[in-house]
């Protein structure tokens, strides 16, 4: 048991928000899981709304996009529409930085220039030219 895969706190005015992307990319087996799921982050980013928070943050595995919202779809990344359905619902609810992994590469962009997705590589197995550790961005 390793605990809740979706949950969300509150840390000096930041609200953080962790999402399972697993469920954007494949759910057929869970359904009844990625609906629970859907309505959860439905209900936090209502909470972004409230405007209690200096800024709000999503952390998920899987990337929106790596370097452009209107990028083809790759195995990195999530197809359209979804990807922008969900930036859409991300940024009108407020958040700014999005932040993932599984490209094993760093990349990222910027949505409508309110929400930035960062990519992060890995700590271990790098895909790339990008050194692995900790990144501080």
């Amino acid at each position: 048991d390793f605990g809740d895969d979706w949950f969300s706190f509150e840390c000096d005015g930041v609200f953080c928000i962790v999402i399972n992307s697993q469920y954007y990319e494949d759910s057929q087996y869970v359904p009844e899981i990625a609906a629970a799921h859907q309505s959860w982050l439905d209900r936090q980013l209502e909470e972004v709304k409230s405007g209690k928070y200096q800024h709000s943050i999503v952390f998920q595995h899987i990337p929106w996009f790596l370097q452009t919202p209107d990028e083809p779809k790759v195995y990195y990344n999530f197809p359209q529409p979804l990807r922008e359905n969900m930036l859409a619902k991300f940024s009108a609810a407020g958040v700014s930085k999005i932040f993932c992994g599984h490209y094993h590469r760093n990349a990222g962009g910027w949505y409508n220039d309110k929400l930035e997705v960062i990519v992060t590589s890995a700590l271990g197995l790098q895909q790339g030219l990008d050194r692995n550790g900790f990144r501080v961005v």
